[in-house]
């Protein structure tokens, strides 16, 4: 009030704009388009969109395995041998990271066992170990998640958006997105209430509500 009466001119600093987002380097194609982003900068781990039996795993990785299509579409499975038994051809999604002793397991799709994140709802860990984490987000109430950590998921269920720095993916039914740079946040969006995606995660993986 004394400026004004003073006549000194009465400045308000503009708020400073938020630091841009550092880009992920996500890559979304479809379930049967082979896509592979090795193990580079941040990565831990090797990914792989393929096909069942149609190239060998190598054997110093510990393979899990998200199933793409088919009878057991969604489900997630890692076994010793990283065959876990599908017919030949079946599109698949891997991932190979250092893991050694680590133990066998199955997660059928309609899986929501596992661990929530505090405060999160519609996100659910359903299997941590030393080398990944299983995710699972959706189905909604929550709409937007801020996720570190991500090195690949897949749409079975409605659409979700991938907010990659200024970019924005969408991952429908049928397609999967892979991650070059885990350690970056995604801004993850919910399309609508029946979007269901699972993927494969860095053991630090963190999920928050933004």
């Amino acid at each position: 009030m004394w400026r004004k009466l003073l006549g000194l001119r009465t400045e308000t600093a503009a708020p400073e704009a938020a630091p841009p987002r550092a880009s992920a380097g996500v890559v979304v194609g479809a379930f049967g388009v082979p896509a592979h982003v090795g193990a580079q900068g941040a990565r831990s781990a090797a990914s792989r969109v393929a096909r069942a039996g149609a190239a060998p795993l190598a054997p110093d990785l510990s393979w899990a395995v998200l199933v793409l299509a088919g009878e057991r579409a969604g489900d997630v499975v890692r076994s010793p041998d990283g065959r876990n038994g599908l017919p030949p051809g079946t599109p698949v999604l891997l991932d190979g990271a250092r893991g050694a002793g680590e133990e066998p397991f199955a997660i059928p799709r309609e899986a929501l066992a596992g661990t929530p994140f505090p405060g999160v709802t519609g996100a659910r860990a359903l299997a941590a170990t030393h080398a990944r984490v299983v995710l699972r987000l959706g189905p909604p109430p929550a709409a937007r998640w801020a996720v570190t950590g991500l090195r690949r998921v897949a749409g079975f269920t409605g659409r979700l958006t991938l907010l990659d720095g200024e970019e924005a993916f969408d991952v429908r039914v049928g397609e999967a997105a892979l991650v070059a740079d885990p350690s970056a946040e995604l801004l993850v969006l919910a399309g609508n209430d029946a979007a269901v995606a699972v993927g494969f995660a860095e053991p630090g993986l963190s999920v928050r509500l933004r």
